[in-house]
C-alpha cells in the first residue's frame, strides 16, 4: 500500500484540509477521476462523519510525470440542500 495526500480547498469559505489515505501503489496509473473516487471512498468512511457524500467533477487533470491529480467540482453531504464547490490536489506522499 502507498500513502497518498489529498489537499482539499473549500472554494466557498476558503477552508482547507489535508488528508492521508492508503491505496494500492498503482492508483496514479488509473484515470484521474478514479484517483478522485478513491479519495472520496476513503473520506466517506473516515473523514466526513455526517453520512454519504455526493460529488460532481467539473474538471480533472492528471500530470503523469509529477504523479499529481487536480480536480474541481462540487459536493454535498447527506441532508444538505446546496452543493459546495471544492478544489482537490492528490499525490503520493513523498
Amino acid at each position: 500500500m502507498t500513502t497518498y495526500i489529498a489537499r482539499m480547498l473549500d472554494s466557498a469559505t476558503g477552508a482547507e484540509g489535508a488528508y492521508r489515505f492508503e491505496h494500492r501503489e498503482y492508483l496514479m496509473d488509473r484515470p484521474a477521476d478514479d484517483v478522485v473516487a478513491a479519495f472520496f471512498e476513503h473520506a466517506e468512511r473516515d473523514v466526513f462523519t455526517r453520512g454519504h457524500v455526493q460529488y460532481e467533477l467539473n474538471g480533472v487533470v492528471k500530470n503523469a510525470k509529477q504523479r499529481t491529480v487536480v480536480a474541481i467540482g462540487q459536493m454535498r453531504m447527506e441532508g444538505d440542500t446546496d452543493y459546495q464547490p471544492f478544489t482537490i490536489f492528490i499525490a503520493p506522499q513523498r
